[in-house]
């Protein structure tokens, strides 16, 4: 019973052998592939046999338990030295481990089933893996020993099956009549088996060895079961006295339940109103579902809209990433320009200094005054051809510094002119053509400054205008920037209101569950409650029959009652009649000393029937007057006709309602009555 260990032997570590089998492991894909799904599938064969084999260990300790208390019946019911009830309570423990046992071995027999057909699978699979050599052999070889633990696992759960199967047959045999033959036939068959193993250990000696081993094992357990039993017994004691506390407890609770009728109906009226609360709750629930739905679309459209202002904030981006490229470029072109004023300015103030020169050249030289008159006239006309000179400002940079060097020159013969006033005469040719192309190119420079100026002018604009749309791309990007925090903030109360929302739905999910269980708990109530008073009314309705019949029975004797008590009255009345008639003869005849109702005898006779009558009226004062009509009935009809006084009608109204001890006292004062008149009383009449 201990071959499980060996399951456990052969399922190893699988994920050892899954690296040892990947170290081997061609290198094609299909290979593979092929051999890590039967390496998965082994895997999973190997889990599937140690948790079997595990929870078939753990069957074996409820067996063990199982044959001791099988043990400890049949040993009960052999010796007829038990307690019933103990006994009963030891059989029903019995009936249901022995039905858990089966029910468990029953699906460990399915599992292996289906681990079977897991097995036939991964050979299968297996097999398209002999191209590997050695890894298919390996994986076979681990395929056959988890076939083996199968094939053990199997025996053992077959073994388990006979034991559970022995036990269903001692638990039906308890639940018969006759328990004690059908104990001593599975005595008589267990001998039989314990002898056909017997002969079969002596013809197989290994199995008997096997089987020894086996025994001294179960001796182990034996003894630990006894320490176990010992203290289950321990246990037992403590639980009797538990029990004997619960039952004071359940007395207690008994008295408690009266009260809780008297909650029951409250907690209809309760039941009622939560009803009502979990409707309403149910609306909110619905209320706030559909708000979340809005609550989700309008986040899916703030996202979409988030994505669109992220996309053109992008683009703005690139925008201004332009701007700032082309502000670049416009800086440097400021600083050339800076340059190129710098420059003309310089030119000016050598043109202002020449023009100076030139003045100081044409007072000292009158020839010279017209040629300046003709020069003055050909810069008005150079002045008129500005806008043509326009189109060759681009060169103007260049000559630039051929202006320079040529205003250095001049400067430097105006200074020569000054030393020398002979050598003008002379000069004044060349220096009319220098002069000439000198104005030429300064006109060329003032053109060409002009142009810069102008254009100078056009990129001031352009620059203004450029600021002008980076202000106003700013104060856009400050929208911009301005809604996209709105919807971020947005988002986030949005975010915020969705998670209470959600802990407001779990909180009501939840107490529409603690409702739903509160309702259950009340409709419990209700049905154990019905159930009660169904029991209850039961009870009265046969207790309100019996009283019924009762009534009747009693109704009968009352009749009968009143009709001896109606013929005893008139049996004393006829006794008294006899009475005063004696009494008259006596007087009459005078043979007797006087006696007449004067008398002490008959005084106390009439003292004696009043207190009889007095006694049976303060008796028969606490009943209801029922049958007073009838009384005077029954009087008028049995009173002699005008001779009779109230005191008499009072008597036989009051005799009416004697019971049989008042009967009985009548009588005896009737006997008294006879015997002191000495005369012959019919008491067999009576």
């Amino acid at each position: 019973m201990e071959d499980h260990a060996v399951c456990d032997i052969n399922v190893g570590s699988p994920e050892l052998e899954i690296n040892h089998v990947h170290e081997r492991v061609p290198s094609n894909e299909s290979g593979v592939q092929e051999l890590e799904s039967s390496m998965k599938v082994l895997t999973k064969v190997d889990l599937d046999l140690a948790y079997s084999s595990e929870k078939l260990a753990n069957l074996h300790v409820p067996l063990m338990y199982l044959l001791a208390q099988q043990n400890d019946l049949e040993a009960m019911a052999t010796t007829n030295n038990y307690i019933l009830a103990d006994f009963v309570e030891k059989v029903l423990v019995f009936n249901l481990l022995s039905s858990i046992l089966d029910s468990e071995v029953r699906e460990l027999d399915n599992y292996m089933d289906n681990l079977r057909v897991e097995i036939v699978d991964a050979r299968q699979k297996i097999s398209s893996c002999r191209h590997l050599g050695e890894l298919y052999s390996i994986m076979k070889g681990k395929l056959n020993d988890s076939e083996e633990s199968l094939k053990q696992s199997r025996q053992q759960i077959s073994e388990v099956k006979m034991r559970s199967a022995r036990f269903q047959r001692t638990v039906l045999a308890f639940a018969h009549e006759n328990w004690k033959t059908d104990i001593a036939m599975d005595l008589s068959e267990n001998s039989q088996l314990s002898n056909k193993n017997a002969m079969s250990n002596l013809r197989m000696p290994r199995q008997q060895r096997h089987n020894l081993w086996m025994l001294e094992k179960s001796l182990s357990r034996e003894l630990y079961l006894e320490k176990k039993l010992a203290e289950s017994r321990q246990n037992g004691k403590e639980l009797k006295l538990k029990m004997h506390h619960m039952e004071e407890v359940v007395f207690r609770m008994e008295e408690a339940a009266e009260v809780v009728w008297g909650r029951f109906l409250e907690a209809e009226s309760a039941a009622e109103v939560l009803q009502g609360i979990s409707k309403e709750l149910l609306g909110r629930l619905q209320l706030v579902h559909f708000n979340l739905n809005g609550s989700i679309q309008r986040e899916s459209e703030l996202k979409f809209n988030l994505r669109a202002s992220l996309e053109e904030i992008r683009a703005k981006d690139n925008a201004l990433h332009k701007l700032e490229k082309i502000m670049k470029e416009n800086i440097k072109k400021d600083v050339e320009m800076a340059a190129l004023r710098e420059k003309v300015m310089l030119l000016e103030k050598q043109l202002k200094e020449s023009q100076l020169q030139l003045k100081n050249a044409n007072a000292t030289n009158e020839s010279g005054e017209e040629k300046l008159g003709e020069m003055e006239s050909l810069v008005v006309s150079l002045k008129e051809n500005i806008f043509v000179a326009e189109v060759k400002a681009e060169s103007a940079e260049l000559k630039v510094a051929e202006v320079t060097g040529t205003n250095v020159e001049l400067t430097e013969e105006l200074n020569f002119l000054k030393g020398s006033a002979t050598g003008t005469e002379k000069k004044v040719g060349s220096l009319e053509k220098q002069l000439r192309e000198v104005e030429i190119q300064l006109q060329n420079a003032k053109a060409s400054s002009e142009a810069s100026q102008e254009q100078q002018n056009m990129l001031y604009a352009a620059i203004w205008d450029m600021e002008t749309l980076i202000e106003d791309l700013k104060s856009k990007v400050c929208k911009v920037e301005n809604k996209t925090e709105s919807t971020e903030e947005q988002c986030i109360t949005l975010s915020e209101t969705n998670a209470e929302l959600n802990v407001e739905i779990t909180v009501l999910r939840d107490r529409v569950e603690f409702l739903e269980s509160s309702l259950d708990q009340a409709n419990n109530t209700k049905l154990a409650s019905a159930e009660e008073l169904n029991s209850r009314i039961k009870l009265i309705m046969d207790m309100a029959m019996q009283l019924a019949v009762e009534r009747e029975r009693i109704q009968k004797q009352m009749h009968v009652l009143t009709m001896e008590k109606k013929l005893l009255v008139e049996k004393l009345w006829n006794t008294k009649k006899d009475a005063t008639e004696c009494n008259n003869e006596d007087i009459d005849n005078k043979e007797l000393p006087p006696f007449k109702c004067t008398s002490p005898n008959a005084t106390s006779i009439k003292t004696s029937v009043a207190d009889v009558t007095d006694s049976l009226d303060k008796s028969f004062q606490a009943e209801a007057p029922v049958c007073d009509n009838d009384a005077g009935a029954s009087s008028s009809v049995y009173s002699p006709a005008g001779s009779d006084s109230e005191l008499d009608t009072v008597e036989v109204v009051q005799a009416k309602r004697l019971s049989l001890k008042h009967i009985l006292i009548v009588i005896v004062v009737v006997s008294v009555i006879y015997l002191l008149n000495q005369e012959p009383f019919p008491v067999e009449d009576l």
